[in-house]
């Protein structure tokens, strides 16, 4: 199973776009500006996006997304399936795709044969959807804690099991749910601010160094790797350093690009 990093930023920078990842050939997870680096080779085959939540930086490729589709959508009437928490999908449909922000994708080019399609999801029920060489992907939606509907997405073809997680703070849920899921051969985890700014981290459900690193000390197994994402620009390199100091030395670790 490959999973690419198409952004993994916490904010605008030229370097590297917001939350997004590419399950080739068919499912993309967070369609931040990230999702920008598809090529029309790539975008063809797509048919699932699997949201974490509905953050801007998380879903802001999504409406641009569906436009550069729809006539090969329309012409092969197929649709373009969003899963998410179904919190989510209402916010999309209010606030997004409401005929004022953006076209109702769920009613073009016909409410019979629309080329976006909302799928809800229900925490810890897992679904299927097609990998590589056409290998089932088991998907399971598990809660975390970011003051807003929020999951993140555990995926299993059989042989690797990956645990992408949306943004998050240091909670009892986030323990309990990485927890839930056993061993992971990759973790992918945010971490948004420097310890000194643990107070503001609190406050808005992220991590610092210090509270990724009591999380992964509450974990029954460590990951054995670790994809650290969602650094604010400006705290990048500080907390590059801070994560050296913090995590344990024998954690195989990496910020994705």
């Amino acid at each position: 199973m490959q999973i690419t990093s198409l952004g993994a930023s916490g904010g605008l920078e030229s370097q590297q776009g917001t939350s997004a990842f590419h399950l080739p050939p068919h499912t993309l997870i967070d369609a931040g500006t990230g999702a920008q680096k598809l090529s029309m080779e790539e975008l063809t085959p797509l048919h699932s996006v699997l949201l974490t939540h509905a953050h801007l930086d998380h879903i802001s490729s999504l409406p641009l997304l569906i436009d550069m589709q729809f006539e090969a959508l329309a012409e092969q009437q197929r649709s373009l399936s969003v899963y998410a928490l179904p919190e989510v999908l209402e916010t999309l449909k209010q606030h997004i795709f409401n005929e004022h922000i953006w076209p109702d994708f769920t009613r073009l080019p016909s409410a019979e044969a629309p080329v976006l399609r909302f799928s809800p999801i229900t925490l810890w029920k897992s679904f299927t959807l097609p990998g590589e060489a056409n290998i089932a992907l088991q998907v399971t939606p598990f809660p975390l804690s970011h003051g807003v509907p929020t999951c993140g997405y555990c995926i299993s073809d059989g042989t690797l099991k990956i645990a992408i997680c949306g943004d998050t703070g240091l909670s009892e849920t986030t323990i309990a749910s990485l927890n839930r899921l056993g061993p992971l051969n990759r973790l992918v985890i945010e971490c948004a601010f420097s310890n000194q700014l643990d107070a503001l981290a609190k406050i808005g459900n992220h991590l610092t160094p210090q509270r990724l690193a009591a999380l992964l000390d509450a974990l029954d197994t460590l990951p054995e790797e670790l994809w650290i994402t969602h650094l604010k620009p400006n705290h990048r390199e500080r907390i590059a350093v801070e994560l050296c100091q913090q995590l344990p030395s024998h954690l195989n670790w990496t910020l994705p690009s």
